[in-house]
């Protein structure tokens, strides 16, 4: 998560950093540099407050019909905090606006690279300092088709790029905040790395960001209000006294504390095994509940196409070189590819968490 929040819903109430469940006070004036700068050089989209799914001092759980508007540009109107759902589980929606807006974002701006027919495409997340990277070699045959085919598959390749390069930037935030990065270089963030709300949260959004895009109207904001209220209605989305109820229900085994908390709970499914990731259900809130899991991005499209693609992620100082040793142990350092090292990561992530006494999923 990016910062937590423990008061209330404006953005312009208190705010508090967590450094391994010790929290603190955050100087309103260094929140809204964050906010407003996003630390970084990108210039959308935003940064949202995430929060812990767990019942403790000031999270705010959502009703059905508390959830807002969707606002790309701006807090206006929108309302983010936790759900709970009987199929999905805690869902953070601050979460999953980001994925979806970044969605957003990186179809436009992959468009245009694919239209110019540019071979490298770079971009990140604003509270990370990692550069990613998608290398494209083009079809052979590309230019021999209609600009309307020319079009088509430009369209059809952005947004699943767009889809697969958000999910293993999202992702790979998590990973780099378990090996110690802090937001901006000031705001410690393990305490919340892989909670169990997180990464299915993160693919919600970046699946209801792609049915956004192309969603009849043309509005996005529009688009995302009705999708995330129709998809959570299809999770059985709860009332607000009810995802405290869920939370309460596992409090002492998935998290403890009120004020200084400390997530128990790490859920590690990023798809790796089966192509789906599955959530973290409260037990025996919702009888039946069936969990839905949801697919991971793919580059099914790219290579029906004939598009060969690379995602890489551009090293760094700091966690990315802790990263960098686990997938060369003997200092041989190669590219990190997502796809290929992540497994390999996430091995060594399960094992770090059960030394530390953390229950971890699956």
């Amino acid at each position: 998560m990016l910062l937590k929040r423990f008061n209330g819903n404006s953005p312009m109430r208190n705010w508090y950093m967590v450094n391994n469940g010790n929290c603190f006070f955050f100087p309103i004036f260094a929140f809204y540099a964050i906010l407003l700068t996003g630390c970084s050089i990108t210039e959308h989209p935003r940064l949202r407050p995430g929060s812990y799914a767990s019942s403790t001092v000031k999270v705010h759980f959502l009703d059905p019909n508390s959830l807002g508007m969707h606002n790309y540009d701006s807090f206006s109107g929108e309302s983010d905090g936790i759900a709970y759902t009987c199929r999905g589980g805690h869902i953070d929606l601050a979460h999953l606006r980001i994925a979806a807006d970044n969605v957003y974002y990186l179809y436009h701006k992959f468009s245009r690279h694919l239209q110019s027919r540019d071979t490298e495409f770079t971009y990140k997340l604003n509270a990370d300092p990692s550069i990613f990277a998608f290398h494209v070699t083009y079809p052979p045959d590309f230019m021999t088709h209609s600009t309307v085919t020319q079009q088509e598959m430009i369209d059809e390749l952005s947004l699943e790029l767009a889809q697969y390069g958000t999910w293993y930037m999202v992702t790979w935030h998590e990973v780099l905040t378990w090996f110690g990065l802090k937001v901006c270089y000031v705001v410690p963030q393990f305490q919340s790395a892989f909670s169990w709300e997180d990464s299915y949260s993160n693919l919600l959004g970046t699946i209801l960001g792609a049915e956004a895009i192309h969603h009849p109207g043309g509005d996005f904001n529009v688009a995302m209000t009705l999708v995330i209220r129709d998809e959570l209605k299809k999770l059985g989305v709860q009332s607000s006294d009810f995802a405290y109820y869920a939370s309460e229900r596992v409090r002492g085994k998935w998290f403890k504390g009120n004020v200084n908390t400390i997530i128990l709970l790490r859920n590690l499914d990023i798809g790796s095994d089966d192509g789906f990731v599955s959530p973290s259900l409260v037990p025996d809130v919702c009888i039946p509940a069936r969990p839905m899991s949801y697919p991971v991005p793919n580059l099914n499209t790219a290579t029906q196409y004939g598009f060969k693609v690379e995602l890489e992620i551009k090293p760094h100082s700091g966690a990315t070189n802790r990263c960098r040793d686990i997938i060369y142990p003997d200092g041989n350092y190669g590219p990190i590819l997502p796809a290929v090292h992540l497994p390999i990561i996430m091995k060594t992530i399960r094992q770090q968490a059960i030394e530390k006494g953390f229950l971890v999923t699956p």
